[in-house]
Order: C-alpha cells, then sequence, then structure tokens
C-alpha cells in the first residue's frame, strides 16, 4: 500500500471517530451516567451526576421526586438532571419563582419537545415545580416547566458546585399541588455534602 493512500486511509478512520463522538455527545449531553455516577477530574474536584424524575405514584396519586435524600461530596460539581412527567402549572408562582439562582453560570438546560434551549428564567405561566434550595451556605432555585398535555416531558439540567459541607434542605417552592405538597417524601428532602 502507497503512504499517501495509507495516511488517506488512517486521516479518513480519525474523521469517522470524531463525527461518531460528536454524535454521542449530542444524543448524551450529560453522559449515559446512572444516578449517582461521579467522575473525578484530573487535578479538581470531582463531577457527579444526579438524575431524579418527577412523577404520579399510583399508590398516593400524588406527583413527587423520585428520591428526596440525596449526597455529593464536597466539593464537586453536580450535574442534575430532572424529568417531568407532571403537565400542571403551579399556582400562584412568583417571578423569583421563575428565574434560575445559584447555578453554574446561571443557566439550565431545557429540552421540550426535542427542542434544547438554555435559559435563566422562564415565564411564571410555565413553572410546574421547582428545585430549590434556601438553607445555610446556598441558595438555588431552578424553574421546572410542565410536562405537556399530550405526555411528554420536560427535562432540565443544571450544574451546581458544592464546596461547603452539610446537611441542607431543599424542596419544590411552589404550590404545585395540595396534596402533593403534603405527601411524605415527595417534594421536599434533604441533600448531604460531605
Amino acid at each position: 500500500m502507497k503512504e499517501s493512500t495509507w495516511f488517506s486511509l488512517v486521516a479518513g478512520l480519525i474523521a469517522l471517530a470524531v463525527i461518531a463522538l460528536g454524535a454521542l455527545a449530542v444524543a448524551f449531553p450529560n453522559g449515559p451516567e446512572p444516578v449517582a455516577a461521579t467522575h473525578q477530574v484530573s487535578g479538581g474536584n470531582p463531577t457527579v451526576y444526579r438524575n431524579l424524575s418527577i412523577a404520579l405514584d399510583p399508590a398516593t396519586g400524588t406527583f413527587g421526586y423520585s428520591t428526596t435524600q440525596l449526597s455529593v461530596p464536597t466539593g464537586a460539581t453536580v450535574v442534575f438532571t430532572i424529568t417531568n412527567h407532571d403537565p400542571m402549572i403551579a399556582t400562584l408562582p412568583t417571578a423569583s419563582d421563575a428565574q434560575v439562582v445559584g447555578t453554574v453560570g446561571g443557566t439550565m438546560q431545557l429540552t421540550t419537545g426535542g427542542v434544547v434551549s438554555m435559559l435563566t428564567q422562564v415565564s411564571t405561566s410555565d413553572v410546574s415545580h421547582t428545585f430549590s434550595i434556601s438553607s445555610g451556605a446556598y441558595h438555588l432555585n431552578v424553574p421546572i416547566p410542565p410536562a405537556s398535555p399530550e405526555g411528554t416531558p420536560t427535562v432540565v439540567s443544571f450544574s451546581v458546585t458544592f464546596p461547603i459541607s452539610g446537611t441542607f434542605n431543599w424542596g419544590c417552592a411552589v404550590l404545585c399541588g395540595p396534596s402533593d405538597m403534603m405527601a411524605t417524601d415527595a417534594m421536599y428532602g434533604t441533600l448531604t455534602v460531605s
């Protein structure tokens, strides 16, 4: 095989590998991560992935988070991905409920109906739930838009860095339904940073 043909073949294979990796990055922007994966960043703090969902509990008839007890390592940057299956809009959300506060870059990524957007806020008429911490060292608020009436969930992703250890309360800060708000371990929990 001629040397120029060999280099062309290798260059073509490298180009295909780059295209395939790019396609994987688009298909899995947060990586195909399990609920509690951790990756050590060379020379830095770990990146941790926490995947949650908000879904109807058939036993109680209420919507709730898939888990309410969370733990992350101190100093970690946590990438949260929350999939919301609830089509209802919260009652009387305020402008502050619709703002993204405390995330890395002050943004969240919203995927709805296959469309991906980077947002710093949503309309007050487009808040179903929030993921909020207003406890101790952290002030975090991420509005979560409702699923479509047809049942297509919305997916919200955002990153938060947790440099201070402790146990912090988190929950939904809007009136998302009386039975949902009162259900034990549905819309409130704790985040342990250690």
